[in-house]
């Protein structure tokens, strides 16, 4: 997947292969040009169309309730949360948020101008690298058309923090290597200015370190390792200073500010990185580079597609990248060098996955492409270094024998056709499950829904949303009330309610809560009209009534089944454990739920505020909330 022509150790093509051929395509600079940005339209064409169904999921949910809840803080900024130290995707979903919480349409357009940006990045890089040359089309084909960079491309959450990245690869990349020719410090400056407003999106894009060391210390040095390094500084010395202070500064800052947000739990034996390993070359890379995996497996509870390639796919994939590794070592002198740059990226990924994400999830997280999407650039890199000589460099790479594949320009033209046309199967079949699997708008659609013939809020039990949602890992952040915050007109979270309350069932809808008891009253009565009867009568003096066994901890419900006459009218205190609600008295058969706070208690306190206000207690239970009976929406369908 190579330049068709024979090339010279200064980088010019030789030979008749040189001449024009009247009857050929893409042989003009032009051409090449025009076929490339066709490329990039089509392939910005079925991306609109994938981000079309999608909408926010899972990460997203954490993004939303940490900034409705908090607010853009400078702690969030500097500090991070989760791990992440990513300021510019913070302020960029604070921004969206303001305008619409809901609407898809801000974040949505975003993602795919930062498509855009590294799409064409990737052609200027390749243009200014190896020239305009149909050479450039087969990795350029790669880079847009393999489904590794779409998972997180159709996620705000990931895609947010990594397309700055992949674009910066390109960008980055094109600016460093204007610096290695020209030696230019302005060059080296803008390389600097563009890793920075990466690693601003996501502390990753510090990994852009890699691909310039091995740019620089490949093509631009000749020697040794060590005689290399003494060629780069004594040549580039203000920039090997500028580029170590920002990466030294860059790890620092993360280190100091954004690494103490990590929750994250890893893997830190051989077997864990082995098993990671394994999954994320043999099963997600090798097949994510020729066009796989084709199938894709969606768990319960998690909402994104893992890769599913089976056993025959994986070891094809293998297959073609090991014939397509002899091919370039057979035929072209230093191509394996290039392998040194997607190594290095490979190697820091499944290294990142089994320290951070591998221990909670197990090895099968390396099947998920958020985890892979800087691969695929620098896989397209890698391959156009190891066909292609590079321009200006100290060191090219030249043919040592003909190659009866990647000299023949009709042959690359229909592997490249291939594995582009296997690559959009695959993020097809992704884009479909993706959009199937939308649980997140679906739920948050049905709350909205339920809601919208509210006028006054309603008195809701707080919980947890859905794992799918938001991991329980994330607490406080997984909560209902965080989570839907920009619906705080029409919900409330009370400690106390009198008869109504109410909680989001797994579906989204609005139901009627009810006490699932755990514990309840000894001696519970039933309340009769003969006030002398009531052997749990609320006075000005304490009344204690005791549980059938003690309760631990906040988040739990108490519902006070209780009567009143119209004379018990007034205020009562209700104590259980350290926490004390103070609520009114209503006439009749009432119900009170009260939300426990932190400790433990094994009674719970009655005294009357209001002089001759004297309510029977009939029964207590405590225990967790449950959705009873039908959502508000078919209660305000049938009119009552």
């Amino acid at each position: 997947m190579s330049s068709p022509h024979p090339t010279t150790a200064a980088g010019h093509t030789g030979g008749p292969a040189d001449a024009p051929a009247a009857d050929g395509v893409l042989t003009t600079p032009r051409t090449v040009v025009v076929a490339a940005l066709v490329l990039i339209v089509v392939q910005l064409g079925f991306r609109a169309w994938a981000l079309s169904g999608s909408w926010y999921r899972f990460d997203d949910a954490n993004f939303m309730s940490k900034l409705m809840s908090d607010g853009l803080s400078a702690d969030l900024l500097f500090h991070g949360f989760a791990g992440h130290l990513m300021p510019g995707a913070f302020a960029l979903t604070a921004w969206n948020f303001s305008l619409d919480p809901y609407a898809w349409i801000y974040p949505a357009a975003e993602l795919l101008v930062l498509q855009a940006i590294a799409s064409l990045g990737a052609l200027v890089f390749l243009c200014s690298a190896f020239g305009r040359r149909r050479g450039i089309l087969p990795p350029l084909a790669l880079f847009l058309f393999s489904s590794i960079s779409l998972p997180a491309f159709l996620s705000w959450g990931p895609g947010i923090t990594q397309l700055p990245f992949l674009a910066a690869i390109f960008w980055g990349s094109w600016a460093h290597l204007n610096y290695l020719r020209t030696r230019r410090f302005g060059w080296a400056l803008l390389t600097m200015l563009i890793t920075l407003a990466a690693i601003a999106f996501g502390e990753k894009a510090m990994l852009l370190f890699w691909p310039y060391a091995v740019l620089a210390l490949g093509w631009f040095a000749t020697g040794d390792i060590l005689t290399r390094l003494r060629t780069l500084l004594g040549r580039y010395l203000p920039g090997v200073l500028l580029y170590g202070v920002v990466s030294i500064g860059s790890v620092v800052a993360y280190l100091v500010l954004g690494a103490r947000s990590s929750e994250a739990s890893g893997s830190s034996d051989a077997n864990g990185f082995a098993l990671v390993t394994q999954r994320f070359l043999f099963e997600s890379w090798a097949p994510g580079v020729v066009g796989g995996p084709l199938r894709w497996t969606w768990l319960e509870g998690n909402s994104a597609g893992w890769a599913e390639p089976g056993a025959v796919v994986s070891v094809l994939a293998v297959g073609v990248l090991v014939l397509l590794t002899y091919e370039l070592a057979r035929t072209r002198s230093m191509a394996l060098r290039a392998w040194w740059l997607v190594g290095g990226i490979l190697v820091l990924d499944i290294a990142l996955i089994t320290a951070i994400r591998a221990g909670a999830v197990g090895a099968d997280i390396a099947l998920a492409y958020r985890y892979l999407t800087d691969t695929i650039a620098v896989t397209a890199m890698a391959l156009a270094l190891a066909t292609l000589p590079l321009r200006g460099a100290v060191e090219t790479l030249t043919p040592t024998r003909t190659s009866p594949f990647l000299d023949v320009p009709n042959r690359v033209a229909v592997a490249t056709a291939v594995v582009a046309a296997l690559g959009l199967f695959s993020s097809y079949s992704y884009a479909q499950g993706w959009r199937a699997d939308d649980n997140t708008r679906r739920y948050i659609d049905t709350v909205r829904a339920d809601l919208a013939d509210v006028d006054e809020p309603l008195p809701m039990a707080d919980g947890p949303v859905p794992q799918w949602m938001v991991w329980g890992a994330s607490y406080p952040y997984n909560q209902v009330s965080r989570v839907l915050r920009p619906l705080a007109d029409k919900m409330e979270f009370p400690r106390s309610s009198t008869n109504h309350l109410f909680v989001v069932d797994d579906k989204g809808h609005i139901r009627p809560a009810a006490v699932d008891p755990e514990r309840r009253s000894v001696g519970a009565v039933d309340p009769t009209p003969n006030r002398d009867q009531c052997p749990m009568r609320v006075r000005q003096t304490s009344l204690d009534v005791a549980l059938d066994g003690g309760v631990h901890g906040e988040g739990w419900w108490i519902r006070v089944s209780y009567a009143a006459g119209a004379e018990d009218a007034g205020r009562m205190r209700v104590t259980a454990g350290d926490h004390s609600y103070d609520v009114e008295i209503e006439p009749g058969y009432r119900s009170l739920y009260l939300r426990t706070g932190e400790g433990r208690f094994d009674t719970v306190g009655f005294q009357s505020l209001t002089p001759g206000s004297k309510p029977c207690v009939s029964g207590i239970e405590v225990g967790e909330v449950v959705p009873y009976g039908d959502p508000i929406s078919a209660t305000n369908e049938d009119g009552s």
